[in-house]
């Protein structure tokens, strides 16, 4: 679009003189809780567990015993409180995820930015407002990986009465919206987790020690619960045949667990197979382990979709039914319907599903990776007399995640358009204050990083005193975003990938528009107003908002937020390997607002 139809795009906030005027009272700012406030109260205890969630016993870590942990739910703008009981022996912090922490930068979770990891024998306590915020996201650890193990669980906060839902753009029946509206109180996660042969520690050495990229996995679970498949030769050799620009990444050779084999800079290794590099596994052997099942009598189902995973984009579908999206990272959209849900990495889709009675698998497979495989939980419906489905229901994803028909739609975070109308782009018309031009790119087999120089963040950034209570008068390197941004500034972040693989891309502490988004395109302006200046047409008309964004190989996002959080706030790959691999920066936001803030703060 052109620079006039971007003006009656980004409808004005607030012009006065022909400049932009935003203040945030310093009230808001201030915001943590008062002596009578009230509290949802949660206890997280983590322990070290020798777990086989798949059927194969390794070491892993358990939050009361169990993983995922367990549902922290309230109300929108509920002020919650976790304590955190490190029972496990090593180090913790746990990230509140799409949690904006507003006023409390300080509950963040990232060790080396907000907080000192939690140490074995210690305990921790979260406090935080769910300030103008609704819907499902989850907690994760944010210390080394150790989601990876079993450290994760939903969130999930009721809209308030006062809050529009869209629930009557999906059926007119006033039965059904009643339905619906009590179902949001409830609602079931449904959690896709990306489950390796080895714990995190044992997959850090191997990577740091010999350089294997932890690429492939054993299994998917779901909610926790799975089995390692094993498919005949001739299963692989069909879908790597198969067409498709997705196929792009899967032309090799794969071993028995449908993993391409990856030869190429393993400078370190001489051993493959003793070392398992991705596509030298050792032989598949199935396990029958029990796997999710979620049994019913309802006709709606209310479903919180989360890629917990810390490696593949995910696609979900159920067989037989197709799926209305009401929600994506807690905001509520225009609903769309579908037969498949792509989830990358961290992200979260809200659906709600017409059900069918019978028996149903529910897919959770690998999409756009160098693996074949997929998890399979069960919807079970109208049980009670026996009956089931005669016929076996419509299968809508084959194994490789892709659609098996042209007849079918998926549907992406990134086509989606917030439903609120205060949720909608309303940022106005003038440049931004501030852009960050950022560039994903693989400088060894585990070295990523978000600068076109290869910059990375230190690695042992997370052991650092944390940023939060030391930036005053420190000097970084490039990773430290860093530009005098002040409260009501707009910021743009650019980013471009020239690797060969997707990046999933999360910002703490914001919400973000997604202004431009291409699959296989790079964004080759250096700023918003320059491409528009220039001709560019490809903005999004009514941009979604989130906190991941996917950017494809060779494709771009272009994001946008106004600062209106001061706090020190990290973005990175969200896949875990990268993110320790150096994929990541901090921004620094308000330093003076925050300076004051702070002041409040003693370092725990």
């Amino acid at each position: 679009m052109g620079l006039s139809t971007l003006s009656k795009l980004f409808v004005s906030v607030c012009l006065i003189s022909g400049s932009y005027a935003y203040t945030l009272p310093m009230d808001d700012i201030l915001a943590y809780a008062k002596e009578d406030t009230i509290f949802k109260e949660h206890t997280l205890s983590i322990t070290r567990n020798y777990v086989n969630p798949d059927g194969i016993f390794k070491s892993g870590l358990r939050i009361n015993g169990q993983s995922p942990g367990p549902c922290i739910q309230g109300d929108e703008n509920d002020w919650v409180r976790v304590t955190v009981n490190n029972n496990s022996p090593v180090a913790i912090t746990i990230h509140f995820h799409g949690i904006l922490q507003r006023g409390t930068p300080w509950a963040d979770g990232v060790s080396g930015v907000t907080q000192n990891p939690i140490f074995p024998g210690e305990s921790y306590i979260y406090e935080f407002q769910v300030k103008d915020q609704y819907g499902f996201t989850w907690y994760h650890a944010h210390h080394r990986g150790y989601s990876t193990d079993g450290v994760y669980g939903p969130m999930n906060f009721v809209p308030s009465p006062k809050r529009e839902r869209p629930y009557h753009l999906i059926t007119n029946d006033t039965s059904d919206i009643e339905t619906l509206l009590e179902l949001e109180k409830d609602p079931i996660p449904l959690i896709g987790d990306d489950s390796f042969k080895w714990d995190m520690d044992s997959i850090i050495s191997r990577m740091f020690d010999y350089g294997v990229d932890p690429l492939c996995i054993q299994s998917i679970l779901i909610n926790g619960k799975g089995r390692k498949v094993c498919h005949d030769p001739e299963v692989f050799e069909r879908l790597r045949n198969k067409n498709g620009t997705s196929q792009n990444v899967r032309n090799g050779e794969f071993d028995s667990w449908g993993c391409m084999k990856m030869e190429n800079g393993y400078t370190n290794a001489t051993n493959f197979s003793g070392l398992e590099i991705p596509g030298y596994y050792e032989t598949c052997d199935s396990t029958f382990t029990e796997q999710f099942e979620h049994h019913s009598n309802t006709d709606w189902y209310y479903f919180n979709l989360l890629n917990a995973g810390g490696q593949f984009t995910k696609a979900f579908s159920i067989d037989g039914h197709q799926l209305w999206v009401v929600a994506i990272d807690g905001i509520f959209v225009n609903p769309q319907i579908g037969h498949q849900i792509i989830l990358p990495v961290g992200s979260r889709v809200t659906i709600v599903v017409k059900a069918k009675r019978g028996i149903f698998p529910m897919r959770f497979a690998a999409a756009l990776t160098p693996q074949f495989i997929e998890g399979v939980g069960y919807l079970v419906n109208h049980m009670e007399n026996g009956t089931r489905n005669d016929t076996l229901p419509t299968i809508f994803q084959d194994l490789d995640g892709r659609l098996i028909s042209e007849n079918y739609t998926s549907i992406w975070p990134k086509n989606t358009a917030p439903f609120d109308e205060s949720a909608r782009y309303n940022l106005g018309t003038r440049p931004a204050d501030h852009t960050f031009n950022l560039h994903l790119n693989r400088t060894g087999m585990i070295t990523f990083s978000l600068f076109p120089d290869g910059e990375l963040l230190p690695h042992n950034f997370e052991h650092d005193k944390p940023l939060l209570y030391n930036f005053s008068q420190q000097s970084y390197g490039k990773w430290a975003l860093r530009d005098n941004i002040k409260t009501g500034d707009i910021v743009d972040i650019i980013i471009n990938n020239s690797n060969a693989m997707g990046h999933p891309i999360h910002l703490h502490g914001h919400l973000f528009y997604l202004l431009s988004h291409d699959n296989s395109n790079a964004f080759i302006h250096n700023s918003v107003e320059d491409a528009v200046q220039h001709g560019y047409t490809a903005f999004n008309d009514n941009p979604p908002l989130f906190d991941i964004t996917y950017i494809p190989p060779r494709g771009h996002s272009v994001i946008r937020f106004v600062a209106d959080n001061p706090g020190i706030w990290l973005i990175h790959c969200h896949n875990l390997g990268h993110l320790l691999g150096g994929m990541g920066a901090v921004i620094f936001e308000d330093e003076e607002s925050l300076n004051q803030l702070m002041k409040s703060r003693t370092i725990s």
